[in-house]
């Protein structure tokens, strides 16, 4: 055998460049490409020039124009296709002059190269100022010349002297589907025609009687419709027939209000063909009154008051109390409820005093709260009041529990006991056949000692009880292994009055 068949180190095929599609000699290369570049072709093809242009256009729908625009630069052929895009969202959080100016003049020349006839989204987040006005309403003609389907309008202002005017060419649109305005005041001169609107969404706005009546007689299709911290109104009446789902997330308490006064005032909501309402955040001193709510078939009740009887020892909280009283009792033939924080607060000094609440027909309860001492009481005289229910959930805290009712002056201070408490009086649950928990925090030991007392009630007493469904133990589940097993023999020590009953550990 020759020495070069041994592989010496000098041989072209130990050599650190060595291919066997290498040629050394610029003499043996013909015309052709070398045969590696044409693997390398067929083992790396550009995935990105073969996507088609529709498909691309979809992938872009889901990003904001800044983002659809630095595309440009990953394909020739995408360096003009972001002007097609269908959906136009715009997004700027930078405060400063200068952020602003630059955020407006990429909207302009976006809009200048906008090809599609027709739109379907058009959305615009920026700080803005009145000076600017004649920026936002050439968008809208924009919008309106473009058959824009679904229009959103986040306008970050301060104070409702700086709103802007939503411009008198857009409250006649038969394109418009779903639109969210935020620190926009409608102000139609000649009423208001979306025939195809579904989806209202009004943030930060004052309205007035003649508001409400004109969305309602304007939007023969609306289906949801939602206030949000709104103000200048005290009856927000629904006379829609189209209208299924009503939000009223907080009032906004204006600095003039502030100084008045003036005894606590009523909001009245009239919701005469609503089947879903939702009532939710801070209404300060107003009083929520209902009407008309006899076709509701789903109820929330996630809201707080924040008054002066909070700072005083001397309230006893009545008005709380009677109003929160007088709502469940207008809600009484609804089959889903669900319930947050404060009210379950009132709802303990309802129980505290030896008072009744109404008997509601529910059979589907949820509780938007972590049940401590200061909301167990409730949930008892709730689900007394509820005797129906077969599902009941907790889930996590409410997104809205930013105030609590004044405890420190509402009754004498003890030692609340959990187990003690739930010994010494009923657990309603006789008909209960689901019980489900959201979130591993019922496994921090506050909370836990807390629940467990009640998951042993339910149990003990759940005789028709079919499933206890509680978070798994997961990586995001700060507890100790040796916790984590006391919580496995606690929860499989309680005796279960229901031989269906199995305690199920569910993502």
């Amino acid at each position: 055998m020759s020495e070069s068949s041994h592989g010496d180190d000098d041989s072209p095929q130990n050599s650190p460049h060595y291919s066997p599609f290498y040629c050394s000699n610029p003499s043996d290369q013909s015309d052709e490409e070398p045969l590696i570049w044409k693997i390398r072709k067929i083992e790396r093809p550009d995935r990105l020039s073969a996507l088609t242009d529709p498909l691309v256009l979809h992938i872009l729908s889901y990003l904001r124009m800044k983002e659809v625009r630095r595309t440009a630069v990953l394909s020739k052929r995408w360096r003009l296709l972001w002007t097609s895009a269908h959906n136009l969202v715009f997004r700027c959080t930078g405060k400063s002059h200068y952020y602003v100016t630059a955020f407006i003049t990429s909207v302009d020349d976006t809009l200048l190269l906008s090809k599609p006839s027709k739109l379907n989204k058009f959305s615009v987040e920026f700080h803005y100022d009145k000076k600017l006005v004649k920026c936002v309403n050439k968008w809208m003609i924009f919008v309106h010349n473009k058959y824009v389907e679904e229009l959103e309008l986040y306008l970050m202002t301060r104070g409702s002297d700086n709103f802007y005017n939503l411009p008198q060419i857009l409250y006649s649109n038969a394109c418009f589907r779903e639109m969210s305005l935020c620190n926009c005041n409608l102000v139609p001169k000649e009423g208001i025609n979306w025939p195809s609107l579904k989806v209202l969404v009004i943030r930060y706005a004052e309205l007035n009687s003649h508001i409400i009546d004109a969305i309602c007689s304007g939007c023969p299709s609306l289906e949801s419709l939602k206030f949000s911290m709104c103000y200048g109104v005290n009856l927000i009446k629904i006379n829609s027939e189209s209208v299924k789902k009503l939000v009223i997330s907080g009032y906004w308490q204006q600095v003039h209000d502030e100084l008045d006064d003036d005894d606590d005032t009523e909001l009245i909501i009239d919701a005469r063909n609503v089947t879903s309402l939702e009532i939710e955040g801070c209404f300060h001193k107003k009083i929520v009154v209902l009407q008309n709510v006899s076709a509701l078939v789903h109820a929330k009740l996630d809201f707080f008051r924040k008054t002066d009887d909070y700072e005083s020892d001397q309230s006893d909280f009545k008005i709380d109390e009677d109003m929160l009283r007088d709502l469940l009792e207008l809600l009484g033939d609804v089959e889903k409820l669900s319930i947050g924080s404060w009210c379950l607060q009132v709802l303990n000094m309802i129980e505290t005093k030896n008072s009744s609440c109404p008997r509601m027909r529910c059979k589907d309860l949820t509780l938007n709260s972590r049940l401590t001492d200061k909301e167990l009481p409730g949930l008892a005289i709730l689900l007394q009041s509820c005797p129906l229910v077969e599902v009941l959930n907790i889930s996590e805290e409410s997104p809205f529990e930013e105030y609590s009712v004044g405890w420190s002056f509402s009754w004498p201070t003890y030692e609340f006991s959990a187990k003690k408490y739930w010994i010494s009086r009923p657990c309603w649950v006789l008909n209960l056949k689901t019980l489900r928990i959201d979130g591993s925090w019922i496994y921090e030991s506050l909370y836990f000692e807390y629940l467990s007392t009640f998951l042993q009630a339910v149990l003990k007493n759940g005789l028709v009880l079919q499933k206890v469904i509680l978070p798994s133990f997961t990586d995001r589940t700060w507890i100790s292994p040796g916790h984590h097993t006391r919580v496995v023999e606690t929860l499989l020590s309680f005796r279960r009055s229901s031989k269906d009953a199995v305690i199920l550990f569910s993502d």
